[in-house]
C-alpha cells in the first residue's frame, strides 16, 4: 500500500496515537506555541523605566440639579482625550434616585464638537452595584461642555429604562473632599 507524503501533514491528523506515541500535526504545535507565547507575555514584567500614564488635568463637576459629583481624570491620547471618572452621590436628590448613596466607576472620551463651536463633547460609560438607576448597573452619560449652558443626558438601559438630564456645573480646583 502506497502512502502519499501530503497525508502525513494533513490538518485532519491533529492528535492521535500511533504505535504508543502521541502525534501532532504542525498546525497543532504552532497553536500551542502561540498560546504559550501569549501567556508568557502577559506575566512578564513591563520594560525597565516604564512609567504609568500621568493625568494631564483633573476636573470636578456637579450634575445639577442633583447632588451627584464627577471627579474626572484626563489623559492625552493620540487623537482624543481619555477620561477616568468617579461619580458619587450621598443622600438627598440624587440623579440615580431620591436618597441615593452610591458610587459609579467609569471611563470615556472627550473631543471637540464637529457641530458646535467652542464645545467639547464627552461620552462615558459607568457601572455600579446598587439598586439605583432603575436597577440598571450600566449607564451612559453624554455631555456638551463649553456651551452657554453645559448640559448632560443620562441613559441606563435595561428592563426599567432610566433617564435623567440637567446642567453640568464646573467646580474650580482643587476638588472638594466629597468628590
Amino acid at each position: 500500500m502506497q502512502s502519499d507524503h501530503c497525508d502525513e501533514l494533513s490538518i485532519r491528523r491533529i492528535v492521535g496515537l500511533e504505535g504508543g506515541r502521541l502525534r501532532r500535526a504542525h498546525m497543532a504545535r504552532g497553536m500551542i506555541g502561540l498560546a504559550l507565547m501569549v501567556m508568557l507575555t502577559g506575566i512578564l514584567p513591563s520594560p525597565v523605566g516604564a512609567q504609568p500614564v500621568q493625568p494631564v488635568q483633573i476636573f470636578c463637576f456637579t450634575l445639577s440639579p442633583f447632588v451627584d459629583t464627577l471627579f474626572v481624570e484626563v489623559t492625552q491620547g493620540n487623537q482624543l482625550l481619555n477620561l477616568n471618572v468617579r461619580w458619587r452621590a450621598s443622600g438627598g436628590d440624587a440623579a440615580g434616585g431620591e436618597g441615593g448613596t452610591y458610587q459609579l466607576l467609569g471611563a470615556g472620551t472627550a473631543t471637540p464638537s464637529t457641530t458646535q463651536a467652542n464645545t467639547t463633547e464627552v461620552g462615558l460609560q459607568a457601572v455600579h452595584n446598587t439598586d439605583f438607576f432603575g436597577g440598571n448597573h450600566n449607564c451612559g452619560l453624554f455631555a456638551q461642555v463649553g456651551t452657554p449652558d453645559s448640559t448632560w443626558t443620562l441613559q441606563c438601559p435595561g428592563p426599567t429604562e432610566f433617564t435623567a438630564q440637567g446642567t453640568l456645573t464646573f467646580v474650580p480646583s482643587p476638588c472638594p473632599d466629597n468628590f
